[in-house]
């Protein structure tokens, strides 16, 4: 089970955020195509999959590269982005000092 699919993680991603899906695996564009360029600034390496949080203006605030491996990883990166954590340090480093 995907761990985005638990109900307790689901509930709290549904309750903070607006969620969006988007594949780029098969996606071929040139260089002139405008969507190249967004490809290029939320996923440059194409690493799948990745997790993407914006504020009210649009600008990242956090990023997962990778995937959700657990619940409490998940439970964990909600309160670093609800909480605005990344005001003050990087997902890495929270997490570590919560003990994970």
């Amino acid at each position: 089970m995907s761990v985005l699919r638990i109900p307790e993680v689901s509930a709290r991603f549904i309750k903070n955020y607006v969620g969006a899906h988007a594949d780029f695996s098969d996606l071929q564009l040139d260089d002139d195509d405008p969507r190249h360029a967004m490809v290029k600034r939320y996923n440059p390496r194409k690493w799948r999959p990745v997790l993407v949080f914006l504020d009210s203006e649009g600008k990242e605030v956090a990023r997962l590269t990778g995937g959700l491996k657990s619940k409490e990883d998940a439970l964990l990166l909600d309160r670093f982005v609800a909480e605005r954590h990344y005001l003050k340090t990087d997902f890495k480093i929270f997490r570590v000092s919560q003990g994970n």
